[in-house]
């Protein structure tokens, strides 16, 4: 795994007092923000696709304006994941100035790419190539490829498509595929497919659970507050699905995972892979929460070259936490 330069050392001398900011403080804390901006923009060149591609998913979550022109540049990356992670940002930046460089994209040599492309078109207001999407869901052989255009046809935002994707459904056996499409038309306004998500995320298929779980996060209805809080509270469950729970309440204002996600900063497994899982959706999970008691940790996660997608997790923490 590549590294990303370790943070500079004012990024781990910054005082942060719990319970409220004094004018000091803000100084402090905006030379905080602009450091942990900046080493996602260096997470954003670094040599490994993955962490290039993570690092422009949160630049544009959390500064969309500072990274407009790092995700722009990013269209002509030589990995398909960056590429792809380009696309969907400008179309969910709605990023005019991107028309004419992606266009060629329709024509990548990467399905997903060109999936991506004619998203981040039709959010511009290009809906001619909306069919690509439509025809992919419809009768593509891989559920890969069927699920990816479920869900950008739901970030599409027109409830019109909810009957192209009932349609679908009704022939559609993959269960990966089936949650997509589910998602997709909650995303729409469909309050019967929310219902069944929410089902879903209590469920007992694995993969079902956790990718439910994961778009109820990013939707972020009232209702799922329950079903989040019985998923934190379950001893039994992996920590993984708990943290991400944790996350899903802080998303709603509720801190009730704080102390876990603070404790799972921590955490080490047995696999060192587990271990630096569990470190990143720990963060995560902090940003979400949004207490500024967590900074401190957070610092250090920062600072931690162990992995760099670790790194991206704490440092979109802070910029959460702090802007």
């Amino acid at each position: 795994m590549k590294r990303l330069p370790t943070l500079l050392i004012a990024l781990l001398c910054c005082g942060c007092v719990a319970g409220g900011r004094t004018p000091i403080d803000q100084v402090a804390y905006g030379d905080l923000y602009q450091r942990a901006r900046d080493l996602l923009v260096r997470g954003s060149q670094s040599e490994d696709p993955l962490v290039r591609a993570n690092a422009l998913e949160a630049l544009a979550r959390v500064a969309p304006r500072e990274a407009l022109p790092y995700v722009r540049t990013s269209l002509g990356d030589g990995a398909p994941v960056v590429r792809f992670a380009a696309c969907a940002a400008l179309g969910d930046l709605r990023d005019t100035q991107a028309e004419a460089a992606l266009k060629p994209l329709l024509n990548d040599s990467s399905e997903h790419v060109r999936l991506a492309a004619a998203y981040a078109l039709y959010r511009l207001g290009d809906r001619q190539h909306a069919g690509l999407l439509v025809k992919t869901l419809a009768d593509h052989p891989k559920e890969d490829l069927r699920s990816e255009a479920a869900n950008l046809i739901g970030k599409c935002g027109d409830a019109k498509a909810i009957r192209r994707l009932e349609l679908a459904e009704r022939r559609e056996k993959s269960p990966k595929a089936l949650v997509h499409i589910t998602a997709a038309k909650a995303r729409l306004g469909d309050r019967a497919a929310l219902d069944e998500l929410l089902r879903a995320a209590l469920g007992t298929e694995p993969i079902t659970k956790l990718l439910a779980t994961q778009f109820l996060i990013e939707l972020k209805p009232a209702e799922a507050r329950d079903v989040f809080s019985y998923r934190l509270k379950e001893d039994g469950d992996y920590l993984e699905a708990r943290l991400l729970a944790a996350r899903g309440l802080g998303a709603l204002g509720v801190d009730a995972g704080y102390d876990l996600a603070v404790k799972s900063l921590r955490h080490n497994a047995k696999e060192e892979i587990d271990t630096l899982r569990v470190r990143a959706l720990a963060a995560l999970a902090l940003g979400a929460i949004g207490d500024d008691r967590a900074l401190t940790a957070l610092q250090k996660l920062a600072a931690d070259q162990s992995d760099a997608r670790v790194q991206v997790a704490a440092c979109t923490a802070i910029c959460q936490i702090l802007k």
